[in-house]
């Protein structure tokens, strides 16, 4: 909780946006109270003259209502613009803070949550705390600022209508409130847990909708849906009858207050101590206050779902990495992998490594076969730096744990069984912002089997792939991420299945030319298909019959 609070502390200008946005909504505030005030002022003493037939300078006070009119107005707006654009500039800090955090975890730290519960918390629960500022802090701190203004400028001219005011606004602003937040804990932290897990399973429903069609399940996993929703519909009118309450104990104790009010400054007017147009003054300046603290009860009552938010973000940034950092990383010398008697498993307890050796000297290439299950596709993940191993694993001569993630990404490229693809370009999604000259990218294209194709489209390489990749095959898919990796130009590259989705004759071309175009380059090829053992110079076979082992 400590790291995520430090994070959530904005930095000094953004600091600067939060207090403008405060100051703003105080004067606001203050513009409407005193426009109130005056007006009620105003009006009566426009009565006071007319009955009495003196004159009376109206010029001045009108044009004074005007200002604080204008100003109110004005004020909002600023304040509007102010308050989001610091709530923005704090939610962009976070997404990109917690996203740093999430990359190293990915992807055997983040296998215990469903897809639909990290969109939730990376987007939702994120959202959500734009809460924190807009709703509960800068209305929590208007609201206090605005109870100590009224009570000091009732004080000018009746003590005792003051400390009246002050105690009925610190009861409506803060003791309500408090009543309010003590009975909305417990239904707004189950309201934030219902939202996400609904949104869990509404994400998780779409993208399985094909499965839950064939299978015959769409219905039940719509009743579960609905379930959650009538849950959520629940815990909301449980919150929504709390803060009803609350608000109509506002209302309760602002004619209270205006009552008392006039038992104590009705005997200060006939003692001429004030007029009777500052009595009516008071008494709408009063009830003007009483309004501007009436959201504090709200703001209070979003402490709970906002803490469980922030209690569900903390859960991921603070999670730790199959692989810490080291604390002195070590210097890879040459392009070498060496595996001694390395053993992995699962969060679940299976095993798919077991005491498994290798060795693949610079520059050679080796295809990993055997059967499914045998652990070709962990070995890949292993050597990524993705999961937490046994036994002794060296890169370049330099032990896998003590190399950082960016050292590792200098040396090794991969392409993985199931390759990620981003909405957008072809191009986009090969060159992922690196700049490379148009003969590179033509070689990378051309090496990777996608010239004729890209050739093919109108777009060419401005062609968007879709959601996932869900605009072109896997075939496709998997050799965009095969022209990723070559991009990188790394020493060492990884290839889990590379012509998977390929028909023969275009994975004979690819073969052939990535055979072309990797000499020198040491090659470990997770493969079963017989066209890819011409990548290598030896074959190693993974049985799970011998334990993992070679």
């Amino acid at each position: 909780m400590r790291e995520l609070l430090r994070i959530l502390q904005p930095a000094k200008s953004q600091r600067i946006w939060m207090l403008g946005g405060i100051l703003l909504g105080v004067a606001v505030i203050s513009a409407n109270t005193l426009l109130m005030a005056l007006s009620g002022w105003f009006i009566a003493s426009m009565a006071v003259a007319g009955a009495a037939k003196v004159s009376f300078n109206f010029f001045f006070a009108s044009a004074t209502i005007r200002a604080l009119a204008i100003l109110r107005t004005v004020g909002r707006y600023g304040e509007r613009l102010v308050t989001h654009e610091a709530a923005f500039r704090i939610l962009a800090d976070l997404r990109v803070w917690l996203f740093k955090r999430l990359i190293p975890l990915a992807p055997a730290g983040l296998e215990r949550y469903a897809g639909g519960d990290l969109a939730g918390r990376l987007r939702a629960d994120l959202d959500s705390l734009e809460s924190l500022y807009l709703r509960i802090l800068a209305p929590l701190l208007t609201g206090l600022a605005t109870i100590v203004l009224a009570a000091l400028f009732a004080s000018l001219w009746s003590r005792s209508a003051a400390a009246a005011l002050l105690g009925l606004l610190m009861v409506s602003g803060l003791a309500l409130p408090l009543w309010g937040l003590r009975m909305a804990r417990e239904p707004g932290r189950q309201s934030a847990q219902t939202a996400g897990e609904l949104r869990s399973q509404v994400t998780q429903g779409l993208q399985g909708a094909e499965e839950l069609l064939l299978l015959g399940a769409a219905e039940q996993h719509a009743n579960r849906v609905d379930q959650l929703s009538q849950r959520l519909v629940r815990q909301q009118v449980r919150l929504g009858s709390i803060n009803s309450l609350t608000l109509s104990g506002v209302t309760l104790l602002t004619g209270l207050c205006l009552a008392l009010l006039c038992l104590l400054l009705i005997p200060e007017v006939r003692q001429q101590q004030i007029s009777g147009p500052q009595l009516v003054m008071l008494l709408l300046f009063s009830a003007a206050c009483f309004e501007a603290v009436g959201p504090l009860a709200l703001s209070l009552q979003l402490i709970p779902a906002a803490a469980e938010s922030i209690r569900r973000i903390q859960e991921l940034a603070t999670a730790a990495p199959p692989l810490a950092d080291p604390l002195e990383p070590q210097v890879a010398t040459d392009r070498s992998i060496v595996l001694n008697q390395v053993s992995l498993a699962y969060a679940t307890g299976t095993t798919a490594l077991d005491r498994f050796s290798l060795e693949i000297a610079a520059g050679e290439r080796v295809a990993v076969i055997g059967p499914s299950g045998s652990g070709k596709s962990s070995l890949i993940e292993l050597l990524l730096r993705f999961r937490p191993y046994q036994g002794s694993v060296r890169i370049g001569g330099a032990e896998l744990r003590e190399l950082t993630p960016d050292q590792l990404s200098q040396l090794v490229a991969a392409v993985p069984q199931q390759p990620h693809l981003f909405n957008s370009s072809i191009r986009d999604n090969i060159l992922l912002g690196r700049e490379i000259s148009a003969a590179d990218l033509a070689a990378v294209l051309s090496d990777s089997g996608l010239d004729q194709w890209i050739t093919n489209l109108p777009q060419g390489l401005d062609t968007q792939v879709g959601e996932t990749g869900g605009g072109i095959s896997g075939g496709e898919a998997r050799r965009i991420a095969l022209a990723r990796a070559l991009v990188s130009n790394t020493p060492i590259l990884l290839l889990d299945e590379p012509t998977e989705g390929l028909d023969g004759a275009t994975e004979q071309i690819v073969v052939e030319r990535l055979s072309r175009r990797l000499q020198g380059t040491t090659l470990l090829v997770v493969t079963h298909r017989p066209a890819c053992l011409a990548l290598a110079e030896r074959v190693v076979r993974i049985d799970v019959a011998q334990g993992g082992t070679v």
